[in-house]
């Protein structure tokens, strides 16, 4: 009986380390945008087109409009909160709140690394990548065709699902290509974030 309580917490210890080891990014820098999981990396230069900054006092915004080098435009967004600041709800229902969505379908999800498809109020469709490993900064990458995100997770994990649904807004033919909506009325009075001395920690799944 001992033995066996040895064993299993050996296997236990074994796939918390494991876990623990496990890691993802996202960053655009000196015209890259890279995305990593473990040992895989995928890399792509992306031409700024455009550059955003927006302040909320509860937390900071940067937004990078790209032209990566197939031609296609994404955008690239990256949020911190203020230290006594946190985001509020999970990594899905913040996507949901930010682009007013219908639906949020998560596809995949592996070491703080989520695909998702998100369903509009008009009914059409728009691909995302997000990164947010605790509940102080979020990292997406959105607009991308289903192609190139299938692409993109096969690099870096083969065992990712296959997205089949390829009707998908494509940023260049969108007045507005930064879609997410960071108002003053989403961060603080729905809210996106909360401060840490009232408020629970996102749970980030």
């Amino acid at each position: 009986m001992i033995q066996k309580i040895k064993t299993l917490f050996f296997s236990f210890t074994v796939t918390l380390l494991i876990s623990s080891c496990a890691t993802s990014n996202m960053v655009y820098k000196h015209e890259q945008l890279m995305l990593q999981m473990n040992d895989a990396q995928f890399q792509v230069h992306g031409t700024a087109l455009e550059q955003r900054t927006k302040s909320f006092n509860a937390l900071s915004l940067t937004q990078n409009l790209l032209r990566l080098d197939d031609g296609s435009i994404v955008a690239y967004e990256e949020v911190r909160t203020d230290m006594q600041y946190h985001f509020y709800h999970t990594t899905r229902r913040t996507i949901e709140i930010l682009f007013n969505a219908k639906r949020v379908v998560r596809y995949y999800y592996k070491s703080h690394l989520y695909a998702f498809q998100v369903v509009l109020n008009d009914n059409r469709i728009i691909n995302v990548l997000a990164r947010q490993s605790h509940d102080k900064k979020l990292k997406m990458v959105y607009g991308l065709s289903t192609k190139k995100l299938n692409s993109i997770l096969k690099k870096l994990d083969t065992n990712a699902p296959t997205f089949t649904y390829n009707t998908v807004i494509d940023l260049s033919h969108e007045p507005t290509p930064f879609m997410t909506q960071w108002t003053i009325w989403n961060v603080h009075f729905v809210p996106l974030v909360m401060p840490r001395r009232h408020g629970r920690h996102a749970q980030i799944i």
